[in-house]
């Protein structure tokens, strides 16, 4: 990677922690060096209604644990863009790391028209129940970005 180019940073708290997941969205997988644990403070992840997948809502105390992906291209934001459809859009967070250094980056949050669950959305668990059938299908639904 050059100097000249801009990349970008993500936080993910979804099932794009799996990096499986996130390599098939991406069409690469990201260097163990671009992955760094982290967490947001102020949320609770649950699950968005009817559906397998997580959302983000405010709770005082809260606090979710996630993934941070550094080193995004236009490219990787695009297919994420694509990924992630109508029901979120990217807004700037603040996480902090691990090593507790604080990080303005953005995240995928659940658009007005997306309800929650009361549940707690755990990735263990979406790993178990979901994602043999969810890998198959982000892998077919990535293939066809750039084909309309």
């Amino acid at each position: 990677m050059t100097d000249d180019i801009q990349t970008r940073s993500m936080f993910f708290f979804g099932t794009l922690m799996d990096v499986e997941m996130l390599s098939a969205v991406l069409g690469r997988t990201p260097a163990a060096a671009e992955r760094e644990a982290a967490f947001l403070r102020g949320m609770r992840r649950v699950y968005v209604a009817n559906r397998p997948y997580p959302m983000l809502i405010p709770q005082a105390g809260g606090r979710v644990e996630g993934l941070l992906v550094h080193g995004l291209g236009d490219r990787d934001i695009e297919r994420l863009g694509y990924y992630e459809g109508w029901e979120y859009v990217p807004e700037p967070v603040t996480v902090r790391t691990l090593a507790g250094r604080e990080v303005a980056t953005e995240m995928f949050t659940a658009s007005s028209g997306v309800l929650p669950d009361s549940r707690d959305w755990k990735l263990d668990l979406w790993q178990r129940k979901h994602k043999p059938e969810a890998l198959p299908k982000a892998v077919a639904a990535m293939a066809k970005l750039g084909r309309f």
